[in-house]
């Protein structure tokens, strides 16, 4: 986030954000607003806040204000177009993606978002011209190679995915999400093992990294060692405390399932109910649905007691991803 003079307020704030206090950091962000009504960044930084607690619309109505008094900010439209992206409002974030790069062709940033909002549109042939585009203003850009890389993936070009993410390690061997995206193109060629190796590289950089307990988790599951995931997803738990994590808690939630735990499994998903909008609050919904019919039939005695990871029609937990990256 851009660092500024302004009050004293604002400054807390980005200290707190920058801290992942993101509730404390939101009622700074607020004071500054108080004090300075016309304060566009106070309004993109608790635009930001908001979106890392999950609360997309009010996120996009601060980054709205805060286009209002300064409708040239590239950093704002990109905010508003990443937000959008997590609500699954893709033809909307492009959108916002499309008039940043209006106003500066260079912005890597721009360029990387609008290739993920098209990602998610199945849209990867696309996605690989934006980021052609984005390789031209700087072949050796971090974020730029992680896209392509995650698009070749998309594209089961599996090999060339490697590839990508290998050159982002080798000259950053620590790249948290270059091992992550290597791990999770192993798990899609159906290399568990390799795909373990890499998540477990993670955690020797850094033992408290979640999504690679998350996706350790979910490649447990994927070998049906339920028990072992559990253990995963409870270290993931114990590391983020109270905090909220979609993807550790969809997990957790399909495991459960996995493992007849149907109450707690409930919880779990009107937890993501509650938290999410859109796609994800669906998904909630309907899975609390399915797991409330296998309650009944385990009551009636006509359930196995692990139920088959390929069944069609159980709910399955988000993928490890590089969709983020």
């Amino acid at each position: 986030m851009v660092k500024s003079n302004e009050n004293s307020s604002y400054k807390r704030g980005q200290e707190l954000l920058d801290q992942g206090m993101f509730k404390e950091a939101i009622e700074q962000f607020d004071a500054a607003v108080a004090e300075q009504p016309g304060s566009w960044k106070a309004l993109n930084s608790k635009g930001f806040a908001l979106q890392k607690l999950s609360r997309y619309t009010e996120a996009v109505e601060c980054f709205d204000k805060a286009l209002e008094f300064n409708p040239q900010s590239v950093e704002v439209l990109n905010n508003k177009g990443v937000t959008l992206s997590m609500r699954g409002l893709y033809k909307d974030a492009i959108f916002c993606f499309n008039e940043a790069i209006a106003i500066d062709k260079t912005s890597l940033e721009a360029l990387n978002g609008k290739a993920i909002a098209l990602q998610h549109m199945f849209s990867y042939k696309e996605a690989l011209d934006v980021l052609e585009q984005a390789m031209k203003i700087d072949n050796k850009h971090t974020q730029t190679l992680l896209s392509v890389a995650v698009t070749l993936q998309k594209l089961k070009q599996y090999d060339r995915a490697i590839s990508f993410f290998k050159k982002v390690l080798s000259h950053d061997k620590n790249n948290i999400k270059a091992w992550n995206g290597v791990g999770v193109t192993y798990q899609l060629m159906g290399d568990n093992n390799s795909a373990i190796k890499c998540f477990t590289k993670i955690l020797n950089i850094d033992s408290r990294e979640i999504q690679a307990w998350i996706s350790i988790g979910f490649v447990y599951q994927k070998m049906l060692k339920f028990n072992d995931a559990l253990k995963c997803y409870k270290k993931a738990q114990l590391i983020i405390g109270n905090r909220y994590h979609h993807k550790l808690y969809d997990g957790l939630a399909s495991c459960l399932t996995k493992l007849s735990e149907f109450d707690q499994a409930v919880e779990v998903y009107q937890q993501i109910f509650q938290r999410e909008e859109g796609k994800k609050k669906w998904d909630a919904q309907r899975s609390m649905k399915f797991v409330n019919k296998l309650k009944r039939k385990k009551a009636s005695g006509t359930l196995q007691s692990i139920i088959p990871a390929d069944a069609p029609a159980e709910p399955k937990p988000a993928a490890p991803t590089t969709d983020s990256i």
